[in-house]
């Protein structure tokens, strides 16, 4: 684990990555994963992270990830490294 600026360990916490490909999937939850199989680089893992909540699942997505998204990807992209730079996260 890597240390924080304060000199504390943080724990990382770890989420499950749902599988698009399982075929336990619930459908509505591999209907959703479908929707992202033409992504240059696949289904999101921050999307495969959701899926474990489905409620929360469509609503992310549509506002983050689809072509009609309500944010740009520079927007997207500034989020995620605002929240990595609070958070002092390394990447």
């Amino acid at each position: 684990m890597g240390s924080h600026p304060q000199g504390k360990v943080r724990a990382v916490a770890r989420i499950p990555l749902v599988d698009p490909e399982d075929s336990n999937l619930d459908p509505a939850v591999k209907e959703v994963l479908g929707a992202y199989g033409g992504m240059a680089l696949g289904v999101p893992n921050v999307i495969r992270a959701l899926a474990n909540h489905p409620g929360l699942l469509g609503g992310f997505g549509n506002v983050v990830y689809t072509p009609a998204a309500l944010i740009t990807p520079s927007q997207r992209e500034l989020a995620y490294l605002t929240a990595s730079a609070a958070n002092s996260c390394h990447y």
